[in-house]
């Protein structure tokens, strides 16, 4: 029963009877000594209701508040283990990429030496052909972002509270822009320059570089060619460039993904 509702009987309870004979018009006086007499008597209920009404709205904020930050930690931990898990991916991508790259440069200056040595007599075409091939090889890596992206389009940016591991996050996928860019450019480079050299010079088919047979009498004056020079420099510079890239995302992929596991409780 609210306070309003005893004001009101308790005003009732106060009236005089009615009598058969014309009633008088209650005092205004009378009627505000009644209602001021009625509060100071029922005050404490009053303020009992107030307190009470006061509770439950308090109560039912908390729980809508509660509800929501557990709907949004759930949501978080979903993402985050998304990310995690392409992140897992990713390291494994640029591990490869790595790898690649480290055996591309490998041959890279394997011809690099050739053509700076004076006497080129033990050098064998069959392997010249073969370096030539495998510096024209482009171990890429691609990142498997579709999580983090989700993540920013559909506003739910704000459920990463903790500042260090969103940062990580977004240096670690502009890193993984940057190499896209690089990489894209290395590609150009690689089909309008040196590609295109080297296919004049050489047949890119195993079998058919096998059959071939040049004698290094023959050879030395193209290992000796500045252009030739020139070609394998560029692909040494532009893999040696996407290496250090490639190891600097590696390193953050790594710290990124121990973040997360520590977040999510599992390393898989």
């Amino acid at each position: 029963m609210s306070w309003l509702r005893l004001m009101e009987e308790k005003l009732a309870e106060n009236e005089p009877a009615e009598e058969t004979t014309a009633v008088q018009p209650t005092p205004v006086l009378h009627k505000k000594q009644t209602v001021s007499g009625l509060i100071k008597e029922m005050w404490p209920a009053y303020l009992i209701e107030i307190i009470v009404i006061i509770l439950g709205i308090s109560i039912t904020l908390a729980l809508e508040e509660w509800r929501d930050n557990s709907r949004e930690n759930h949501l978080e931990q979903i993402y985050l283990k998304n990310i995690q898990t392409d992140i897992g991916t990713d390291l494994k991508s640029l591990s490869l990429a790595i790898s690649g790259t480290n055996k591309l440069l490998q041959r890279g200056n394997e011809l690099l030496g050739y053509t700076r040595s004076p006497d080129n007599k033990n050098v064998s075409p069959i392997q010249v052909h073969e370096d030539v091939r495998a510096i024209l090889g482009r171990p890429n890596f691609i990142t498997s972002d579709a999580s983090f992206t989700d993540l920013k389009s559909s506003g739910n940016l704000h459920l990463i509270k903790e500042i260090q591991l969103k940062n990580l996050l977004f240096a670690y996928y502009s890193e993984t822009q940057h190499i896209k860019e690089v990489q894209d450019a290395e590609r150009q480079t690689a089909i309008t320059l040196s590609g295109a050299y080297f296919l004049k010079q050489f047949p890119l088919d195993e079998i058919r570089s096998q059959e071939i047979s040049i004698t290094t009498k023959d050879l030395n004056p193209l290992l000796h060619n500045v252009e030739f020079d020139n070609n394998v420099l560029l692909r040494v510079l532009n893999r040696t460039e996407l290496l250090y890239i490639y190891q600097r995302a590696d390193s953050l992929a790594v710290q990124l993904y121990d973040d997360l596991v520590k977040k999510t409780g599992d390393s898989e």
